[in-house]
């Protein structure tokens, strides 16, 4: 009877713990993951027409850069990324790569009257394109419209 008792005991709080061990090790990694790519379709479906047109803050700007900088680092988080990420429909990494390649662009890009370059007639169609990338490699919407 004593046995029972305590090997139930033992059992429960095994459970328990590698319960918590999964959740805080796996789930909770994703969670806040998947919570920055929300705060990026966030931010640019906010700020869609300033950003497409070029016209952007540097607030804007400094904030899409800090962004993608946010999504390399909970990626890292993230333990066996690269097993898990099939598990939970998660971006490759090398999508990973390409979409925070394309919001520092369009972070430096956006913001009107950028130093760091000449005014060109091009620049918003070359952001929409780098928004289109990022659509496609992250899934999340960064437009109002259909890419």
């Amino acid at each position: 009877m004593k046995d029972s008792l305590f090997l139930t005991i033992i059992a429960g709080v095994s459970v328990f713990v590698l319960g918590q061990f999964f959740l805080k090790l796996i789930l909770d990694p994703i969670v806040s993951f998947k919570s920055v790519l929300g705060e990026v379709s966030a931010l640019f479906l906010r700020e869609q027409a300033k950003i497409t047109n070029a016209h952007a803050t540097p607030e804007i700007g400094e904030e899409i850069k800090r962004l993608s900088s946010s999504i390399l680092a909970h990626r890292q988080a993230i333990p066996c990324y690269r097993w898990i990420r099939v598990l939970f429909g998660l971006p490759s990494e090398d999508a990973l790569i390409s979409s925070c390649k394309s919001l520092n662009w369009i972070g430096s890009f956006a913001v009107e009257g950028s130093p760091r370059i000449s005014p060109r007639q091009d620049v918003p169609i070359e952001i929409y394109k780098e928004m289109k990338n990022i659509n496609q490699q992250l899934c999340i919407r960064v437009t109002y419209s259909e890419l």
